[in-house]
Formats: C-alpha cells, structure tokens, sequence
C-alpha cells in the first residue's frame, strides 16, 4: 500500500465510530483552543503593551543614574556622605514636610557618559522640575507634569516632531491636552503659544512661553510633556537656583542600534560605576508578570490536552478490540506488522490533527469577531489595540504539537495491534 492508502484507510477507520471520534476530537479541540486563546491573549498583550510603552521611551536612549557601588556604600548598604552628590527633596506628609537627601549626578558624570564609545550624546534629565500649571490664552489653567525633550527623540507623534535645537521654547504635549489649550484636532494644536509658571525657591512664580512643535499619541497613559531642552533647563536653573547637579542622564545611541548594541552600551556604562536602564529593560520588567500569567493559563490548557490524550488511547484500544478479526485477515492477506501499526499511528496523528485544525480556527473566529468590539468598548480612546493575536508560527506550532501529542497516545494501541497473531485474530468474536 502507498503512503496515502494507508492515511486514506485510517480516515476511514474513523469514520466508522463517529460518535467516539467525534467526542475525542472534541477533547482535543477544547485543548488546542484553550492553548490558541491563551496564546493569542499573552501576544497581543505584550503587543499592546510594547505599542503603550514606546511613549515612554525610545529604543536609542538609555536612562543612567548612578550606581551602588561598594565605595557608595557602608555596612549593610548604608550611603557614604558624597561631597557635590546630594541633593535634599522636600515631600509633604501627614506629619508636615520630610527633606530627604539622595545622590545626584554632576557634569563630571555628564563627561564620561559622553565618552562612551557608541553614545553619540547625553543630556542631564531634570527630573524634580515641578511647573505650577499650563494656560492657552484665557482658557482653564492645568496642571502638567513635563520632562525634557532631546535631539533625535524617535516616539511617533500624533502630529508635528520634537522640538528641535533652534526651537529653543518647544514643547510636545500629551494627546489628553488637546481641548485644554483650545484646539479640536492634533495638527490644530501646532503653533500655538501657552504660559507655563514656575516658582522659584524663594516663592516668586514666572511666566514662561512653550510653542507647541507636536502632540504624543493617543495612548492608554499619557507621560508628562517633553520640553526642549534649553527650556527645561532655563525653568530648572530658576527654580532651584542651579543646573550643576541632576538625577538621571539621558544617553543616546544611534537611532537604528540594534539589541545587542544596547546591552553592549549598557555594559560599558555599568562599568565605569553607573546604573544604565534601556528600553529592553523596560519591556522586559512588563513582559516578565506577563510570562508568569501566560505560562499558568497554559498549564490549564495542558490539562485539556492530557484528558484529550486519554481519549485517544481509549478510542484507540476499543478500535483494535473491535476490529480484531479484520486485522487478523489484513496480516492473513500478506500485510505487514508495520502497516497494521502504521494505520493506527495515522489515525491518532489524524485525531490531533483534526482537533488542532478546527481548535486554532474557532480561536481565530473568536478573535476576528472580539477584537473590533474590544477596540470600540473597553479599548476605545486609547489607540488602536488588538488584544488577541495570531501568530502563524505559534498556530502551526499547535497544530503540529496537538499531533505528536496524538501520535505519542497511540503508540500503545499501534504497537497492540501489530503484534496481533493473525490466527488468533480470526478467531476472535
């Protein structure tokens, strides 16, 4: 017999207890669709994740602050007093006000970080700016949270770019400000002039004009707004009476660094004594809880698939009994011990196959109807958003694991049924 006479024979094998295969495919198909949601889910969300968090952070910039080195630190982690290293915060409490002194970076380490082979540059990141609110005309003031904005920022904006070195009072604001400063669209919202007040530390507030150069996209959390950085450092420099000391330093590589170079740069930072944050750590600290839940609702559906196997065997050991006499004169006919196992091995595989199949495709259909009311309901406002996801290297994984799962359970009935004696079989009733 050819290759396809035998799977064509175990199909029909098959057909011959419907009811049988039909509730073990089922287990199968309930399987394989658990593992294809849970799958489509844990994908589409690191997706929508990762689509969340570009508006925090680009792939060529890398947040450096300062390490925990053993000459930082004394007995069990306490911090040495560093000469031009400290800087007091001062944080309302239900007790009153708490100054709370930490370590800073200075132009020393702004030196160095540039030195870094691969950092074509790095900008201190005032991160304690604090502005009092933002106005458009004689419209509501509001309160905003601003960082500042660098040459060859790479965030997609909803409109207009980064402020670039001669727009020395740019500003890109959050998608959500849009109405606040008296616009209706995004590009509507480019070119205008609001007011910014800061106060000083000796209680004097100051206007400050910021022209709007773009708008962030429109996703789920919004990040403060990104002000050019001759700005932020004119607001910094007043408020706090200098710019000689800040929290974080901002490194940037080229726009096209690839994975690997980052993590090169990051070592390379970490060894001068620095603390180096990339974008990669940042999707890999949202991605690792993701992990954890993925991997637990897999374990269920692996539960499915373990019942699914015993049908499999079930089904297989009840088709051998049931056709005992048949295998009997098949090997009475001259066909060979591996045919007759042969068959019964296709048939398994057949089972996984046909499970996998229409498991992956109802979770496709799933898929297809949920993700545009997901996008109009729970999803709406915050950009597009398709929460499952269908690789066609994971379902054709599934698939293919679904039948070696199959093959795997029929082994024994296979084996059982091609060490059948023809003519006991024939005897058999």
């Amino acid at each position: 017999m050819r290759t396809l006479d035998y799977i064509s024979t175990a199909q029909t094998n098959l057909l011959r207890t419907k009811v049988r295969t039909f509730l073990t495919i089922l287990a199968f198909v309930i399987g394989t669709f658990t593992l294809a949601m849970v799958t489509a889910f844990s994908q589409g969300l690191r997706s929508y994740v990762n689509t969340q968090l570009s508006a925090y952070g680009q792939p060529n910039a890398i947040i450096v602050s300062l390490g925990s080195a053993s000459n930082q630190t004394g007995p069990n982690g306490i911090p040495y007093y560093q000469p031009n290293r400290q800087s007091t915060i001062t944080a309302s409490g239900p007790r009153g006000d708490k100054k709370t002194a930490s370590y800073t970076l200075n132009q020393s380490d702004l030196t160095k970080i540039k030195a870094v082979p691969g950092i074509i540059a790095a900008y201190p990141d005032y991160v304690t700016l604090a502005i009092d609110y933002a106005q458009y005309g004689n419209l509501p003031k509001y309160i905003m949270d601003v960082q500042g904005a660098y040459p060859t920022e790479s965030i997609a904006l909803a409109a207009g770019s980064f402020p670039t070195i001669s727009q020395s009072t740019g500003i890109v604001i959050p998608y959500t400000y849009i109405q606040a400063f008296g616009a209706n669209s995004a590009s509507q919202a480019l070119g205008r002039t609001i007011n910014i007040q800061v106060t000083s530390s000796a209680n004097q507030p100051k206007i400050y004009k910021a022209v709007i150069t773009g708008v962030l996209p429109n996703t789920a959390h919004q990040p403060g707004a990104y002000l050019a950085n001759q700005l932020m450092s004119s607001m910094v420099q007043y408020q706090t009476g200098t710019t000689s000391q800040f929290t974080n330093i901002i490194a940037l590589a080229n726009t096209n660094v690839t994975k690997a170079q980052r993590l090169s740069l990051k070592t390379a930072i970490q060894a001068k004594g620095y603390r180096a944050t990339t974008y990669d750590d940042i999707i890999a600290n949202f991605n690792q809880p993701l992990s954890v839940v993925s991997a637990g609702l897999t374990g269920f559906a692996a539960i499915a698939l373990l019942a699914a196997t015993i049908g499999i065997i079930n089904t297989l050991l009840m088709a051998v009994l049931e056709r005992t006499q048949e295998i009997g004169l098949l090997k009475a006919l001259g066909m060979r011990r591996k045919g007759i196992t042969f068959i019964y091995l296709v048939e398994a595989a057949s089972i996984g196959f046909w499970g996998g199949i229409i498991g992956v495709l109802l979770a496709a259909l799933v898929g297809y109807v949920a993700n545009p009311i997901l996008n109009r309901t729970i999803f709406t406002g915050i950009g597009s958003a398709h929460l499952l996801t269908y690789p066609l290297v994971y379902m054709a994984g599934i698939i293919v694991g679904a039948m070696i799962i199959g093959l795997l359970a029929g082994t024994l009935p296979a084996i059982r049924a091609g060490k059948l004696d023809p003519i006991e079989a024939l005897r058999h009733e």
